[in-house]
């Protein structure tokens, strides 16, 4: 191998390391949205009933990913327990947390809307939710079921309004 091409070759390899980490350390906020249609799921929630996204086409929906464990989901929760029914559908997969742990954090917060099993982690796989960047991630799905808008942490009131507006079409 040349000097020429054992350069570049470095050079090449440094730049993705620069690049992932760039994007490990990234802070939280908006992603750009993935165009077309939201990743398709159907699972069931805490109390056993089947919910499936496509049921709800024709309505806004959030798709909050989030744990009992994680310190940011529950600073937003009184945040989505505001905007439930309220302008958009809410949908909150559970990520990575037992079920009686997450049950148990609902009934305490007093959430009504739907916390969906995720069994194998498929739906945050679907929507690239992961421990990196981390929880929580909220997504926007328009009525026609298209994922718009994407955010990465702890939703403000602002984050909120925007992805209502964003799912509704406005």
């Amino acid at each position: 191998m040349t000097g020429r091409r054992r350069a570049a070759l470095v050079a090449a390899g440094a730049l993705a390391v620069v690049v992932l980490a760039l994007l490990a350390l990234r802070p939280a906020g908006d992603d750009p949205a993935p165009a077309g249609a939201a990743p398709a799921f159907e699972t069931v929630d805490l109390e056993g009933r089947t919910v499936r996204l496509s049921d709800h086409r024709g309505e806004p929906v959030l798709v909050n990913f989030w744990a009992s464990w994680c310190v940011p989901c529950r600073k937003e929760f009184p945040l989505l327990k505001a905007v439930h029914g309220r302008g958009a559908t809410l949908l909150g997969v559970v990520f990575e947390d037992t079920a009686d742990a997450a049950r148990d954090f609902m009934r305490d917060q007093g959430a009504t809307w739907p916390a969906l099993e995720d069994p194998g982690g498929r739906i945050a796989e679907s929507y690239d939710v992961g421990f990196r960047p981390g929880l929580p991630v909220t997504v926007a799905v328009d009525r026609a079921g298209v994922l718009v808008e994407r955010h990465v942490g702890e939703l403000r009131r602002e984050d909120v309004d925007r992805l209502v507006r964003a799912a509704s079409g406005g």
